[in-house]
């Protein structure tokens, strides 16, 4: 068995085991369809959005969305935490700062969103960007002050004699797995805001589907919704585990 194969399997057997414990609630509960459709009519559900073409439309859009939002965190908050982890000064002014602000919901921030941004995209950005923002800002100061002190010497016995040059050469590649951990955790954390999201008025999405399906008691397509975002958040993870490989050299 390949390696490829044998990771994929226990997701198989994941899969295989919860349409099974789906299908015997819906037997020995007797629920009605519209609160808990059985698997074969979510997956009917399933190929006809697919065939519509509609599924891809909800799943472009809502990407579009975390892709825009994540690109925007990642660009304020890797020189962000660059600088904290660099400069104790500078993170005893701004740890305070993010700390105040980390534990806030992103749901929290929706009324808000309305307000400055109106119903338009921005708004929708705006909510995932506060779910995206702060683990790369930790994750790329935690990966700063992680550097091996031994790798600093070396660096500057090896000629890199001022802070720029060490940085550069030194610093930032030791940092790097942990700032591309930030990466995939904000990834996640954007793509489960994804919801939260596209409350704020939105006409497509996946959150968009999930919350037509409950207005119009069609619980069969919010949990299309449910596992078509289950199913790509693993296939995201599985493109930054391999690039967390590519830079995992310390």
């Amino acid at each position: 068995m390949t390696g490829s194969a044998a990771r994929t399997l226990p997701y198989i057997y994941a899969f295989m085991g919860i349409v099974l414990a789906w299908q015997m609630v819906v037997v020995f509960s007797g629920a009605h369809v519209a609160i808990l459709p059985p698997p074969l009519l979510a997956a009917k559900s399933f190929v006809e959005l697919i065939a519509s073409g509609e599924l891809f439309k909800h799943i472009g859009t809502s990407l579009g969305r975390v892709l825009a939002a994540w690109t925007i965190a990642a660009v304020i908050a890797v020189p962000l935490g660059l600088m904290m982890g660099r400069s104790s000064r500078f993170e005893r002014i701004a740890d305070p700062v993010i700390e105040l602000f980390r534990p806030i919901s992103p749901l929290a921030w929706i009324p808000l969103a309305i307000l400055w941004f109106g119903i338009g995209e921005s708004g929708k950005i705006f909510i995932i960007f506060v779910a995206t923002f702060f683990p790369i800002v930790l994750n790329t100061v935690a990966g700063v002050k992680g550097v091996d002190p031994v790798l600093i010497r070396a660096g500057q016995v090896l000629g890199c004699d001022d802070g720029a040059t060490l940085f550069r050469k030194v610093i930032l590649p030791a940092a790097m797995p942990n700032i591309v951990v930030g990466f995939r955790i904000s990834f996640g954390t954007g793509w489960a805001a994804i919801i939260a999201a596209e409350l704020v008025a939105a006409q497509s999405g996946l959150g968009y589907l999930i919350a037509d399906g409950m207005e119009i008691l069609r619980s069969d397509l919010v949990l299309v919704g449910m596992v078509v975002i289950g199913i790509l958040g693993v296939l995201i993870d599985t493109v930054f585990r391999i690039i967390l490989r590519a830079f995992s050299w310390t």
